[in-house]
Formats: structure tokens, sequence, C-alpha cells
């Protein structure tokens, strides 16, 4: 097993460790969430775990059928004390999920029925105009502000997130025919800054795609709802195929491109980089376009489009997708309405579609 393999099973297994090592960890939870503001405060960051296939009896007693099933895992933990080890939650407002959670999660705390972490919203605002900038400026320095974080940390802190940035944006430009690591990498990277690891094995850990005597395996892109784990990589690997890009909120390049570092006004640097990389279900994106834009700078051959089904704002974009799909000959397996425990049958209709050559 690599040094990476090693560092991924070591997270992936115990997502937690650094904040119970060290104490006092900064969870979060959802896209567009500032990064830099997080890796300033100079404590353990980890985005809040989740279990596919745990029971949730808590949770299922407060959380209403449309809650998706990383939400009621990630209120089961929290009941039994699991993010003890955390001292502040940061919670998106740019995904209804995460929202709504965050109210669910402040309420029942005020009610006595939760414990842990202190609850923090990040309110950013998607909507193409300055007066939205503005406000998310404004979020960036609240957040900075609640988090003990100065502008000399900031600034630091915006330069080490910019080489996660530039690593991930490598790693998936060099990106070779094991999808499974790269899903792996990608959900790791949730909870542990892997840019040192990453660096010195972007080229190590990259099948030749080409001048081998191994067949071509045939090129997949998932879009649509994040899965809980790559469950759906090893079905499309079952059958000769290969997820080479993710266009979803934990793929690889979901940190987008990099901050500009030399604009003194940190917070409104960061909001202008929030804004222009969102791809979270609030953002006001062009998802046709942008789909069919990941399909071909990954080489494609074919999408797999699937949405669990309480993501029913994803769901709005599916018809504008496949249009746009079938008018440039990409063939397309759309799964929505799913299970997001993948017990439905949606790995085996992967590979079906695989293994039939698409049709």
């Amino acid at each position: 097993m690599s040094t990476l393999e090693t560092t991924l099973e070591a997270i992936l297994g115990d997502p937690l460790r650094d904040a119970r090592a060290h104490g006092a960890g900064l969870g979060y939870v959802g896209p567009d969430i500032p990064l830099d503001v997080l890796l300033a405060t100079g404590r353990p960051v980890c985005h809040l775990p989740w279990h596919a296939d745990r029971a949730t009896p808590f949770a299922d007693r407060w959380l209403e059928s449309s809650f998706p099933g990383w939400a009621r895992s990630m209120l089961e933990d929290w009941h039994v004390g699991r993010f003890s080890c955390l001292s502040q939650v940061v919670f998106s407002r740019a995904c209804d999920a995460s929202q709504r959670l965050y109210y669910y999660v402040c309420e029942l705390q005020r009610r006595g029925d939760l414990d842990g972490p202190a609850a923090l919203i990040f309110d950013m605002a998607l909507v193409p105009r300055e007066t939205s900038l503005l406000h998310t400026a404004a979020a960036v320095s609240k957040l900075c502000s609640q988090l003990g974080v100065g502008s000399t940390a900031l600034g630091q802190a915006i330069a080490r997130a910019n080489r996660q940035r530039h690593v991930f944006n490598e790693l998936q430009s060099a990106r070779g025919d094991d999808g499974v690591i790269h899903e792996r990498i990608a959900r790791a990277s949730l909870y542990a800054d892997l840019a040192p690891v990453l660096e010195g094995q972007l080229l190590q850990h990259a099948p030749p795609t080409s001048g081998s005597a191994a067949v071509r395996k045939r090129r997949l892109v998932l879009a649509g709802s994040a899965p809980p784990d790559e469950r759906l990589h090893r079905a499309a690997a079952s059958a000769g195929a290969v997820f080479v890009a993710e266009a979803h909120v934990h793929g690889l390049t979901r940190l987008g491109l990099p901050v500009d570092e030399a604009t003194p006004d940190h917070s409104r640097a960061i909001a202008q980089q929030l804004r222009s990389s969102s791809i979270g279900p609030r953002s006001f994106l062009d998802r046709a376009a942008w789909l069919l834009d990941q399909a071909r700078r990954a080489h494609a051959d074919a999408v797999v489009l699937w949405l669990t089904r309480e993501d029913e704002g994803l769901g709005w974009h599916v018809p504008a997708q496949r249009k746009v799909l079938e008018k440039a000959g990409l063939p397309a397996l759309v799964l929505t309405g799913r299970h997001w425990s993948i017990d439905d049958g949606a790995g085996e209709a992967i590979a079906a579609f695989a293994a039939g050559g698409f049709a």
C-alpha cells in the first residue's frame, strides 16, 4: 500500500482523529464555506462526516423526510456526542439542507435535547450583483470575528488554501484510470489537508492513459448529487469504465480557482472567489453548459446523472442537461429520485450502462 493509500485509509477510517487529538476542532457542513477563514483559525478543520448505512433513530424523531441521509447521519452522531471534539460548526446557507439542519440543531440545543459544539451559519449571497458581493464580504468578515481570525492570519491562510486549490486542479488535469482512488482523495480532503501528501505523488498516482497495452477504459462523468462514498465508482469499474470527473459539490475541483492574494481587502477577495466558483444548489450556474464543459474537459464518453430524491432543486436542471448532452452526442444515464444510501440498484444500472456501450 502506498503512502497516499495509507493516508487515505487512516483519514476515512477516522475523520475526527486530528480534532480529538488537538481539541477545540472546527467543523463545517455544506458547500461554499470559505476554507481560507477556517484554516486561519489554526485549529483542526473537518467537514462533519457521515455514515450511509447507520440507523438514525434520534434524527428520525425530528427531521422530515425531505432531509437527505447525510443530514440524518450527522444529527445522530451529534446526539451521541461524536462531535464533542469540535467547539464550533459552521453551516452553509448556500445549501437548503445544511441551512435547515442548522436551525434544527439550534432549536434542539435551545430545548436541551442536544449538546455539543456551537452552531454558526455562513450567510453567503449568490445573486450576481454588487450588493450581494458586499453582503458576502460582510459575512466573511463576520465569520472571521466569530472565529477570532485576524488579517495577518487570514492572509497566510489564503496562501495555504490556494495551495490546496492548485493541487486539486492539477490532480484533476492529470487524472488517470483509477476513479476510486480519486473519489477517496476528494472525500478525505474534506477532513484533512492532503496537499503535502499529494504534491509529491501527483504523477506517480495517475496511471497512464496512453502508450499502454491495456484496453482504454470507457470514460464517464458523475454529475448531480454527491454520493456517500465510492460505491458508484466501483460499480463503473466493475464494467470496465471509470469516472474521470465529478460534477457535484464534493468533487476534486470544488474549491475553484485561487483567491487573489495581492488584494488587500481579503474579505472581498474571498467573496469574489466564492461567487465565481460556486457550484452549490443555490448558485446561479448554467448547469447544462457547465456539465457539458466538465465532460469535454475530461474527454468523457458518457455522463451519469445521479440525483437523490431529496435534491429536488437539482432535478429542475435535468431536462436542459439531457438536451445539451444529446446535442453534443454524449450518451447519458439519468437516475433521479434515488436513495442516497445506494441500495436501490443504482450501482447495477451504472454497470449495465457502461458494459452495454452506453446503449
